[in-house]
């Protein structure tokens, strides 16, 4: 995990999540450069600032963490994690009882159920992984905005207990943008994925393009945050993260 803690050092995020609790930070991924490469770090930071976790999946199933975690030495299982499955509803009940999910998403009208068991939650670090894939299930834009807006009211009611939100969502010129846009204005911290413009490349996998969000504005001053720009490689049980240029040296 040290590539991450390069990533975090380079933010200039000592613990490897955003400086102050209440915080919202965006994950935004294309096609060929998909942001969930960074979902291990933030629950890595999570694990070792002692901090709960409560994973909301559109895209993966409970396994799926598992299996990733462990070829980079986490047990996940090990660790304070509630996870929601929001796949569309599917039988997981062969599953072992450790990688069942401990709640499930249903329909629309089942949601106020999953936002009161939310809040039930102690204030963890909450991360939505493909949130755009509300969208893909017929959801209108404003119905996964109002998903999005209610989770971040549940971590800004955490104060100073160390709640954030993190969400990853793909983006694309049609379908997602407008509520990527939408999810922009209300975050304090945008980190963004592309492929490289000048093509594929078997040294780097892509840039990562890390930016105040619109609500940046309403932290401390001391918090200031430098935007930066770093080339990245994924391999498989890794990630690493350089300057531009620098595609065979780790920071």
């Amino acid at each position: 995990m040290a590539t991450y803690k390069t990533l975090s050092s380079s933010l200039n995020w000592s613990a490897g999540l955003s400086p102050l609790p209440a915080t919202t930070t965006l994950i935004a991924g294309g096609l060929g450069s998909e942001g969930s490469v960074l979902i291990p770090h933030f629950l890595n930071s999570a694990f070792d600032n002692k901090l709960p976790v409560v994973l909301i999946s559109f895209t993966q199933t409970y396994n799926h963490y598992v299996h990733i975690l462990r070829k980079m030495g986490v047990n996940l299982l090990n660790h304070q994690i509630q996870f929601v499955n929001a796949l569309r509803p599917i039988d997981l009940s062969s599953l072992p009882p450790a990688t069942r999910p401990h709640f499930t998403l249903g329909s629309y009208d089942q949601w106020p159920e999953f936002y009161a068991w939310l809040e039930e939650q102690p204030p963890s670090v909450v991360v939505i992984d493909g949130l755009c894939s509300l969208l893909d299930q017929g959801h209108s834009l404003d119905t996964a905005l109002s998903f999005f807006t209610r989770c971040q009211s549940v971590i800004e009611a955490g104060g100073l207990a160390g709640a954030r939100l993190v969400v990853n969502m793909l983006v694309d010129d049609e379908g997602t943008e407008p509520l990527a846009y939408a999810v922009v204005r209300r975050s304090h911290y945008v980190l963004s994925f592309k492929a490289l413009s000048s093509g594929a490349s078997s040294d780097i996998s892509g840039q990562l393009t890390a930016v105040a969000g619109h609500l940046h504005c309403q932290l401390p001053a001391s918090k200031s945050f430098k935007p930066m720009v770093l080339h990245y490689k994924v391999s498989d049980t890794t990630v690493l993260f350089f300057s531009p240029g620098q595609s065979r040296i780790v920071l």
